[in-house]
């Protein structure tokens, strides 16, 4: 109820009375005043709310616009554009391995940001030809469905397969069941056995179209087997044995294959395996060979007409008989590891007998040349580069 400002209707009294009235007015007007400026504070507060409001709502506005050009240009990408977008979104094999799993990576991201994304990465064959497949504890039954899904988007293409066989029980059966349709597929396999595993040949057999095959064989008990399953791999041309160490008797056990080979990598133990395996090879491109014990011993000359690359790993130095011995009339690429001697001569002589074109000449951490000797190499082959190891402290 609002005092009362009638002149007429106020009641006249003695001066006390109307001090009394004067005070109690003043400390309404100050309780207005107080509520005023609350009103006010929460007014300009509210302004203050309004303008960001405003503002935020300019930004979403300027941001939905962005966006919705975005998506009508990739909308109106054909299909044939976006193919090759999605293509070339794909990790590189070396850096990564492609799992059902990996929905943070395409081609699995890709089928999670529209319709029409998915449709497209769905229909091109290509996204679907890589894939890492892990025999675990966990949920097999679905695990594998999820495998024969994306494997199936392949549509018959070419496939490249890591396969990680670290679970004993069943592992190459659950695998062998899974792949059985996609065999005729299959022209690049990598495998990592476990050394318990069982049966390893089951995932090496009716591989038709298999060229390129990476294999670890901790396990010696089931090694036989499985060298008799690879020595029919008729197809194959490249393979790389990551472990165990090999004496050159254990080699025969893979024939007829290495007469096929153009690419080897492998680890044996006497380094007289190097010419030995050279002559098992005489379509070999690319050899990268480790070797430990230094028993050398007198060798009769070889021609290899057809090796490119070799790549060796040595403990001491048996270089020298084996450079005496070889002939390489195509060699273009040579490195060398762990050496503590350098046969400079026997090189030299290798280059002159050879009249190969050597492009690079790559030497590890413990091989040293002067610079009169590399004078002398660029002298035989002016185009020549050696290479340093990129782990030597300089």
């Amino acid at each position: 109820m609002f005092p009362n400002t009638d002149q007429s209707t106020i009641h006249k009294g003695p001066p006390s009375l109307i001090s009394d009235i004067i005070t109690e007015r003043q400390q309404q007007l100050d309780a207005v005043l107080h509520e005023i400026s609350g009103l006010e504070t929460v007014m300009d507060g509210i302004k203050n709310l309004h303008q960001q409001l405003v503002k935020k709502k300019d930004r979403i506005i300027q941001s939905m616009n962005v966006h919705k050009g975005l998506v009508s240009a990739l909308w109106r990408l054909p299909t044939e554009v976006l193919s090759q977008i999605f293509d070339h979104c794909l990790p590189v094999p070396e850096d990564s391995r492609l799992s059902s799993s990996s929905r943070l990576e395409a081609p699995m991201l890709l089928t999670e940001v529209c319709r029409r994304w998915r449709e497209v990465a769905v229909g091109i064959p290509g996204l679907w030809c890589r894939l890492t497949v892990e025999s675990t504890h966990g949920d097999w039954y679905r695990n594998a469905f999820c495998y024969d899904s994306w494997l199936k988007r392949s549509q018959g293409r070419p496939l490249s397969l890591t396969l990680l066989c670290y679970v004993v029980d069943y592992s190459e059966d659950r695998l062998r069941r899974l792949l059985q349709p996609y065999s005729n597929q299959i022209s690049s396999l990598s495998i990592h056995f476990s050394v318990n595993s069982n049966k390893p040949e089951l995932l090496l057999t009716d591989l038709l179209a298999l060229q390129e095959l990476t294999v670890s064989m901790p396990n010696l008990e089931t090694r036989p087997a499985l060298a008799q399953s690879i020595s029919r791999l008729s197809t194959l041309r490249s393979l790389k044995i990551t472990e165990p160490w090999f004496l050159f008797d254990h080699l025969s056990a893979f024939n007829p294959v290495w007469a096929h080979l153009t690419n080897v990598a492998i680890a044996i133990f006497q380094s007289s395996g190097v010419l030995r395996l050279l002559r098992l090879c005489p379509n070999l491109s690319s050899l990268m060979i480790r070797t430990q014990i230094d028993d050398i011993e007198a060798v009769e000359p070889f021609t290899h007409t057809k090796l490119q690359s070799l790549h060796i790993s040595v403990p001491t130095h048996p270089l020298s008989s084996l450079f005496n011995a070889l002939s390489l009339p195509n060699l273009r690429a040579l490195a060398v590891r762990y050496i503590q001697t350098w046969p400079h001569e026997e090189f030299k002589a290798l280059l002159v007998r050879s009249k190969c074109p050597l492009e690079y000449l790559n030497l590890g951490v413990l091989v040293m040349i002067t610079d009169e000797q590399r004078a002398e190499y660029f002298t035989l082959i002016p185009s020549l580069k050696v290479v340093p190891d990129p782990n030597r402290k300089l």
